[in-house]
This record gives structure tokens, C-alpha cells and sequence, in this order.
């Protein structure tokens, strides 16, 4: 397994968006020397993801893209409706992706590019190979 830990400005500001905006579990919130919160660590399945404070990091989120594979039984749909209704501002559509994936994308309050995904097909890599050359599918 392997947990990204990001930096942030405000550790429970982030906790807060991904629990109450995006439907993660809080599994930690641990407190720094002042006592805020300085640590979390949030989940959707199997997917863990680690925030840590670093309030004096100027730039944050550039170039960095997390996938998150939602839980089985869990509806993709329903995420995206519910992250709407929750005002989060949608990076990119819910939509079916060539590689056989169905996802769509947010900016966490820092810029975090977060990509929900659920593999609603299998996709030979053959065919995945073509489109990526920019031929059709045979």
C-alpha cells in the first residue's frame, strides 16, 4: 500500500472537505505542539491519503494527481451528485474513460488534483494501445 501524505495549509480544513464534501472516513487527527490539528489521515475503501500541516509552503497541488478507486457497491454517481450538491467546484465531468474506468475530478481546497474512479469495463490493452495512437478501436 502506499498513502500519499500532502501538504496543507489547513489540516482540518482538509479533513473537513474530504469527509464532509467528498465522503472519506477521519481514521486520525492528531494535534501539533500549539494543539491544532497538525496530522490527519482520511480513507474512501482502501484508499488512504495523509495531510499534514505546512502552513509556510508557498506553492501546493501543482502537478500532482491522486486516483482514488472507490469502494465496490459503491455508486460513482451518487459521489459525483452529492460532491456537487456539497459545492465542490468539478475539475473535469463525471464520464466514461477508453480505459475502461468511469471517473471525474476535483481541486481539494489546496489544489490537489483528486480523480474518483470506478472500472466499469475491462479494456484489452491492445485496444487501450490504439487509442492512444489516435486509431478507432477495431
Amino acid at each position: 500500500m502506499i498513502m500519499p501524505i500532502l501538504a496543507v495549509r489547513d489540516v482540518e480544513a482538509s479533513a473537513a472537505f474530504y469527509t464532509q464534501k467528498l465522503g472519506f472516513n477521519q481514521d486520525t487527527l492528531m494535534a501539533g505542539p500549539d494543539g491544532k490539528p497538525a496530522f490527519a489521515i482520511v480513507s474512501l475503501g482502501q484508499a488512504m491519503i495523509g495531510l499534514g500541516a505546512d502552513p509556510a509552503l508557498p506553492a501546493r497541488g501543482a502537478g500532482v494527481e491522486l486516483m482514488v478507486y472507490v469502494p465496490d457497491g459503491a455508486d460513482l454517481d451518487a459521489l459525483y451528485a452529492e460532491a456537487q450538491a456539497r459545492g465542490v467546484t468539478v475539475a473535469a465531468p463525471i464520464q466514461d474513460q477508453y480505459w475502461g474506468d468511469r471517473t471525474f475530478s476535483v481541486h481539494d481546497p489546496d489544489g490537489f488534483h483528486i480523480t474518483l474512479s470506478k472500472t466499469v469495463r475491462q479494456v484489452p490493452m491492445e485496444e487501450m494501445a490504439a487509442i492512444m495512437r489516435g486509431e478507432q478501436p477495431a
